[in-house]
């Protein structure tokens, strides 16, 4: 008996019949209400005679399977003289333009859909048909046609080839997935012993997966949350509830902990094949310079491409865990492009880990994913990053400055361009002299700055490559510019348009505006968005060591009210971290200059009483420069170090590598900021943090914005809007310092408000804190822990001689 396989035309015809090079049009093409249009408007001009969007299967016997191939034709004209088949394609640029490759693809497409349709009429092997391919060119609204006839025989050569060609495919993957299936059934918990915690996340994760729910999830620092979480997903894999699973991360911390993760179950037995997304500026050969693109803007690597993916195709599906690295390798030797490469390859295997952005941003995220999602488990680690993500995923900028400099610079190369951006430079002009104010918001976006862009984009897309370029400001404005576009499109009642004039006033000669004029569409509250990407996969678990109330996060991330909550217990004794609150020091706004003294007698005592690795967190560069200019010079037999504002790769590993075993290194740092999450300062690499402050963001027009929106929705606009993610921040950064079950450590948080009852009701259970009235009192606790601990015989720092 053969096995009944289900192949749309379309999927058939991507794998098997793609050639040639890989052509960007850009992400501003043909929307799919605009293609909907334009086939109605073909299909309503033909006669009575023609049929629209015919459904076509037919059932093929093919080497040991039985193929139900099927699809939908826009166009069918059977009469008794003839047979026509047509197949309308939108576009933005004329047909003469389009690259052969798309074309040749729309071609194979429409001779699949001939031969099925004789199959299903019953025609001989006789009979022939007419092919007509239509394109209809949006912008000028000219269409053009191709028209060839081809005999039944041609057809199923052409058919059974591709057929083939996909059969021999899916037969691997199908011996795959078995060896999958089976391993994933008897594979054990990669770590031996489950720790405190951590069956509990696995078992709320498996089942969510299993009853197609949501779950949001907080767990603790120490329980072990990327294992608990692979290890629930690959048995959710071997019940079959999914076929594969996401994990988004927000770090490269946490990208390499999960490929550490699934490294371990690979080790324990899981025969799966995974497969890591990186960022394309750091992937992508023209994007990294190890690539340059040629006169017309074409990247070698992208020619010939799909001429050269089957080989590498089948080199990479043989791993288990394909790694960065393994990928680079692997397109070197075929003479691809890594970052491409890598989403050809992600309908073939069963783990996926990536950024947020390629499932979540509307710019740049996967139409893969979105395909696929009803069949796959989302797992989204670090949410409390997603907030802050989503709503930056959600807006878009324009700088009238950055506009005026590509105008110019394209003024030769690319007049049409030139032209375009010189219109948009005067509407933001135009714009910003209604703006009365240096910094104003309005709740729909400036139309006229909405026409003037999509001029830009039309320019961008005649261009090569959709505005690809090896100007680099040139390639930056066109992403900008799409972003624009893609955000205006989805424009809601959860966005505002703010307008910035930045040094600028009215000129006295003109009046108009001088100086840069930044437009921005400001997503305020992603959570609608984020309800409908979620709502698309059969799970979304979503989980943070903080996500402290559950309730603000739900409602944040747009999870639907049936959505498990967790909130998971630390592992770690009470007894390991001291946690104290100096609520003797002001460290709002107007006290800052008076607070400095006794935050560096504070950091100076903390020290002393137990030298070692010890972090300073502030909530701005300002503040931490300040403490750390005033520290330097009345503390200068304690080594320090501080974070640079836009720092380097070099010069942020040159701070952590501060941090070892054997030093004993005072850092100050931001907030939230790469130092504060996200690092795993293990054993004695950290013994304090110092939190200055409550992380409150700073008071900006946006911010009283996101506020208002709030309280618009009968909220607290000041909790959602700056409480709850100003705490978020205090725990992440307090969390850096007890990461195992024999470290021992303190928090000290320094400001009154920690010890209002907002706060404490939302500490984990346990800190237990309390409050320090003097620095003579802090003193006391400081040296009684310290004893403590080496009366318990816990590790602690080996003090100085």
């Amino acid at each position: 008996m053969h096995e009944v396989l289900k192949v749309s035309v379309g999927k058939l015809v991507a794998f098997s019949c793609r050639s040639g090079d890989l052509v960007h049009s850009g992400p501003a093409g043909p929307t799919a209400l605009q293609g909907q249009a334009a086939h109605k408007a073909i299909q309503a001009a033909r006669t009575a005679d023609t049929q629209a969007e015919v459904t076509v299967k037919t059932a093929i016997e093919h080497a040991g399977y039985r193929v139900m191939l099927q699809g939908r034709i826009d166009l069918v004209t059977d009469t008794d003289d003839a047979i026509t088949l047509g197949e309308i394609k939108s576009t933005y640029v004329p047909a003469d333009k389009l690259d052969q490759s798309s074309k040749d693809l729309h071609a194979a497409q429409l001779k699949v859909y001939g031969y099925c349709y004789l199959r299903q009429q019953q025609r001989d092997s006789e009979s022939s048909i007419e092919l007509e391919l239509i394109w209809f060119n949006i912008k000028s609204g000219q269409q053009h046609h191709e028209s060839a006839s081809f005999s039944f025989a041609e057809l199923e050569r052409f058919t059974l080839a591709a057929l083939d060609r996909y059969l021999r495919w899916h037969e691997i993957i199908r011996k795959k997935r078995q060896r999958l299936l089976c391993s994933a059934a008897d594979v054990q918990f990669p770590l031996g012993s489950f720790r405190p915690g951590q069956r509990e996340m696995a078992a709320a994760i498996y089942c969510s997966a299993r009853d197609a729910g949501s779950l949001l999830l907080e767990a603790p620092t120490g329980i072990g949350k990327t294992a608990s979480a692979l290890f629930a997903a690959s048995k959710a894999l071997a019940e079959s509830y999914v076929d594969r699973f996401i994990y988004l991360t927000a770090k490269n911390s946490g990208r390499e902990a999960a490929a550490l993760g699934l490294a371990q179950l690979r080790d324990a037995g899981l025969a799966l094949t995974a497969i890591t997304i990186t960022a394309k500026k750091s992937s992508c050969h023209c994007s990294n310079g190890r690539c340059a693109r040629d006169d017309d803007g074409r990247c070698p690597l992208t020619l010939g491409f799909f001429d050269r993916l089957p080989a590498a195709r089948t080199q990479l599906i043989t791993q288990d865990i394909i790694t960065p690295q393994m990928l680079d390798d692997v397109a070197g030797q075929h003479q691809l492009c890594p970052f491409e490469l890598v989403q050809q390859m992600l309908p073939w295997v069963d783990a996926i880990v990536c950024d947020y952005n390629y499932v979540l941003d509307p710019l740049v995220r996967f139409a893969f994913f979105e395909e696929t999602a009803s069949r796959s488990l989302l797992l989204v680690d670090e949410a409390h990053n997603l907030l802050d993500r989503a709503r930056s995923m959600h807006s878009a900028q324009l700088n009238r400055y950055d506009v005026r400099a590509v105008s110019a610079e394209c003024k030769t190369v690319n007049p049409t361009l030139h032209r375009s951006l010189q219109q948009l430079s005067r509407a933001i002009s135009r714009w910003a002299n209604l703006c009365t104010d240096t910094e104003s918001a309005s709740a729909e976006p400036p139309a006229a700055i909405g026409r003037a862009i999509t001029q830009c984009a039309e320019a961008l897309i005649e261009t090569p490559e959709g505005g690809n370029s090896s100007s680099e400001s040139i390639a930056e404005l066109a992403r900008e510019i799409y972003r624009y576009l893609v955000i205006e499109d989805i424009y809601s009642t959860h966005h505002r348009a703010i307008t910035l004039k930045k040094n600028s006033g009215p000129n006295s000669d003109t009046g108009r505006a001088r100086g840069n004029v930044q437009v921005q569409l400001r997503c305020l509250d992603a959570s609608d968005s984020l309800r409908k990407r979620f709502a698309l996969f059969r799970s979304a678990a979503v989980f943070s060591a903080t996500l402290r109330p559950l309730q603000f996060y739900l409602q944040s991330m747009g999870l639907p009210q049936s959505t498990t909550t967790l909130a998971l217990n630390s592992p770690f004794a009470t007894g390991q971290q001291l946690t104290r609150i100096c609520r003797y020091v002001d460290t709002r706004y107007h006290a800052r200059e008076a607070s400095l003294a006794k935050i560096v007698d504070i950091i100076r005592s903390v020290y002393r009483a137990q030298p070692g690795n010890y972090q300073v967190f502030f909530p701005s560069y300002a503040y931490m420069e300040s403490c750390f200019q005033l520290f330097a010079e009345t503390c200068t037999d304690i080594p320090a170090l501080m974070q640079q504002r836009n720092s380097t790769d070099h010069e942020r590993e040159s701070y952590l590598g501060g941090f070892n075993e054997d030093s004993r290194q005072l850092g100050f740092a931001i907030m939230g900021g790469i130092f504060g999450e996200g690092i795993d300062y293990v054993g004695d690499r950290l013994i304090g943090s110092i939190v200055i402050g409550t992380g409150l963001p700073s008071v900006t027009l946006e911010q009283k914005l996101i506020e208002r929106h709030y309280e618009d929705r009968q909220l607290s606009g000041f909790d959602y809007a700056s409480r709850y993610p100003g705490l978020t921040r205090v725990l992440q950064t307090a969390g850096r310092v007890i990461r195992g079950e024999r470290d021992r450590g303190i928090v000290i948080l320094i400001d009154g408000r920690f010890d209002q009852p907002f706060y404490r009701a939302l500490y984990p259970n346990h800190w237990h804190v309390s409050a320090c009235n003097s620095l003579t009192h802090l003193d006391q606790e400081l040296q009684s822990f310290w004893a403590d601990s080496i009366d318990a015989g816990t590790r602690v720092p080996v003090s100085p001689d």
